[in-house]
């Protein structure tokens, strides 16, 4: 993508296939950095300008000023990095102002093993091997940390991680919700598209165009790999619930208000950090944001088609199909024939209908992925609902941006892909460097990942009830630096990763004394420490115990679950009674698959969490959600002691340790070495070594068939269980 000036005045896709030369928003709807909508000025003679300019503003009108004293609201000023001492990183240099006016200590660096062993884990969402920590304990030269660094970031794992992160955002799941939770057999193409995207560092702002209007930059069928990404990354358009008894009840303008009620709130909190769905029913009782600011952004929505045959084959795939499918047809064209034939035998006719049958199985068909089109005419109106009611449409409205910066209707030209070009007009505002939300959301959200909360800690409300930035200008700096640096993700973690604020210990320095200054670590003296969220804790059990598989995508896993939780759901029972009609509300569990593969490949299906990871706060997915629960609850023990999967991993475990010992004169010395190099990346203390012995002879004393098999896994399922293992430090 090629972004021109400030107003986004091209967009190039790769291949030269479709060039936009010319502004797709159009007018002065776009926002650039001399518009009113950021200078302040006053609208033209007739025209309202923004709300801090113009008192006919319709913002202005209904809250008066008081609204718009807001830090959010205009874009990131202009900040230079703090004077400091030669050679000191840019956010530690911002850092350092607060922390010395304040008079805080800071914590000192934590040791290799800790920073490896987080840096790892924040990066791929796994634990760095005894290999990688060894090499990284060696290596006395300078950049060994930043060698470190760059060689995560290539790790295909690295996109996998943030894969599962941006999902939770945009409340991905693999099935449709409600009663009946249908299974969506094509989803997982979004999700593999989102971590091609991550592990390619697809600039930032591209990702935002092709999600919210990918098929308006690809004219037919894709012709290039960048096309066929494009037409999947719209995947993220049909991610919300769908319910499909609407049509029975006679509800589908309830079930069709719905739908884009949570594509427009989502979209707002994903990308700008606004709450949209506060003004669904009303003005918003806080932020400068009125109801019909809330319809404006859905009448962008409401050119949207759905479709679950969206052709994402290439051409040369297109060819291939078809000469494989040559001498199918060519054999399915006789055995029909012969179908036709009178004075068959019944055996005969029998053999050709299963022969017949066989060979449409083998007839290769193109690749289609769950999508959605756009109307170009016929494009229905859009009301204000009174009381978000469906059945009660108010005045019509057009789209538009928030009226406090142009309250006119957004200028709008059809895209050359053929459609409305409304989504793609609404993208590229979105993504416009003087847009004052989008880079400040995503790199808040990168610092989140980082260091356990954001600069903003509410990361999907960057209005008056969230939190305000402790550090504003660092928040701001960084989003520049973000947009100056072609939105890069990749160099964004670079930048946070690379400070010595990320490399501190977690340890308190003198909470009684000067630590006591910032007992809330508001001014970042100290790393956080935090709990694993359940996909890494699964993954780290299963890679620690050597149980790991390695997969690259495709379609979802089904892990066996108890027939106790499947019948608990009805869709579920009645499927498995079949009575689903064909809709595949079921749990499809397969022994021939192989599930213990990373979480993000499990299936996410929303009335029945995978019960492992449900028990470590997995969001419903029915929202987006910014920030995960990170509870410490008595389940998640038992879980983490009791589970089939815990049981098994530690077993497998067990059982390599002692085939390693058995040329060792004393096993047990052998055992607990190993347990603690494989779970915890480090050898035991003395007093872990007389702890263990303690575990390992208690068992042993008190029988059983397996003997040392047991007590080694008993060893290993204690080691699990602990703080040292499931916390980030």
């Amino acid at each position: 993508m090629t972004v021109c000036g400030a107003g986004l005045s091209a967009v190039m896709l790769c291949g030269g296939a479709l060039a936009l030369l010319s502004s797709v928003v159009g007018g002065a709807a776009v926002l650039r950095a001399d518009d009113p909508v950021v200078a302040g000025s006053a609208g033209a003679a007739g025209v309202p300008g923004d709300a801090w300019a113009d008192e006919r503003n319709p913002v202005r009108l209904a809250f008066g000023a008081e609204r718009l004293d807001l830090w959010s609201l205009r874009v990131p000023r202009a900040v230079s990095v703090p004077a400091a001492e030669s050679g000191v990183h840019p956010i530690d240099a911002f850092l350092n102002v607060r922390l010395r006016a304040a008079g805080a200590r800071v914590a000192a660096e934590a040791d290799r093993r800790t920073l490896l062993r987080r840096l790892t884990l924040d990066l791929t969402g796994l634990l760095p091997t005894s290999a990688e920590l060894a090499e990284f304990l060696g290596d006395d030269q300078p950049g060994a940390w930043e060698r470190q660094v760059e060689r995560l970031l290539s790790s295909p794992a690295y996109g996998e991680r943030q894969a599962r992160l941006w999902l939770d955002v945009v409340r991905y799941a693999d099935t449709n919700g409600y009663d009946r939770d249908e299974f969506r057999p094509t989803m997982w193409k979004y999700r593999d598209y989102v971590i091609r995207s991550f592990n390619a560092d697809k600039p930032f702002d591209r990702f935002v165009l092709e999600q919210l209007a990918g098929d308006e930059l690809v004219a037919g069928v894709p012709q290039s790999e960048a096309e066929r990404d494009a037409l999947l990354a719209t995947g993220y358009l049909r991610l919300g619930q769908w319910d499909s008894t609407a049509a029975i009840f006679q509800e589908e303008a309830r079930l069709q208000a719905e739908l884009q009620a949570d594509l427009t709130n989502t979209t707002a909190a994903a990308f700008l950090g606004l709450t949209m769905s506060c003004c669904q029913c009303h003005d918003h009782k806080y932020d400068p944001l009125t109801q019909a600011d809330h319809y404006r952004m859905r009448a962008f929505f409401a050119s949207l088609e759905r479709t679950d045959e969206l052709e994402v084959s290439l051409p040369s795939e297109r060819m291939e199909i078809d000469r494989a499918n040559v001498a199918v047809q060519a054999e399915l064209s006789q055995v029909e024939q012969r179908l036709k034939s009178e004075g068959l035998a019944e055996s005969e006719r029998e053999a050709l209908k299963a022969r017949a049958e066989e060979l449409h199985g083998q007839l290769r068909k193109p690749e289609h992925a769950v999508g959605v089109g756009d109307l170009r005419d016929g494009i229905p109106a859009t009301f204000v609902l009174s009381q978000g009611d469906a059945g009660s449409p108010a005045e019509e409205v057009r789209p538009g941006f928030p009226a406090l910066y142009w309250p006119e209707d957004a200028v709008i030209e059809p895209s050359l892909a053929g459609g409305s070009g409304r989504r793609l007009a609404l993208a590229r505002w979105i993504v416009s460097p003087a847009n004052p939300w989008t880079a400040r959301v995503l790199v808040n959200r990168l610092w989140q990942q980082h260091f356990g909360a954001g600069l903003v800690v509410t990361a999907n409300d960057f209005g008056h009830t969230g939190a305000r930035p402790e550090h504003q200008d660092l928040l701001d700096w960084l989003a520049q630096e973000f947009v100056r640096g072609g939105w890069s993700v990749k160099s964004m973690h670079r930048l946070l990763v690379t400070s010595a604020a990320y490399r501190r210990s977690v340890d308190v320095p003198d909470l009684a004394g000067a630590g006591a200054v910032d007992a809330e670590n508001v001014l970042w003296g100290r790393q956080a420490l935090r709990r694993m969220d359940a996909e890494t804790l699964r993954d780290c059990l299963l890679q620690a115990t050597g149980q790991l598989r390695p997969a690259s995508g495709g379609a979802p896993r089904w892990p066996a679950i108890s027939e106790e939780l499947r019948h608990a759901q009805p869709a579920i029972l009645e499927a498995e009674e079949g009575k689903d009609d064909g809709r595949m509300q079921g749990w499809y569990a397969d022994a021939g698959v192989e599930v213990r593969v990373r979480s993000l490949y499990l299936v996410r299906k929303r009335c029945l969490p995978i019960p492992f990871l449900q028990v470590f706060d997995l969001p419903d997915a029915t929202t987006s959600c910014a920030r995960r629960d990170e509870t410490i609850v008595a389940p998640q023990a038992i879980m983490l002691l009791n589970s089939p999967e815990t049981i098994s991993c530690v077993e497998a475990l067990a059982d390599e340790l002692l085939s390693g010992s058995a040329e060792s004169g004393d096993w047990q010395e052998a055992v607990i070495g190993g347990a603690f190099e494989r779970l915890y990346l480090r050898e035991p203390e003395s007093e872990e070594r007389e702890a263990a012995r303690i575990l390992l002879g208690e068992v042993l004393r008190s029988g059983g068939e397996s003997g040392r098999r047991h007590a080694v896994a008993e060893l290993c399922r204690a080691l699990v269980n602990s703080n040292e293992f499931v916390f980030v430090d």
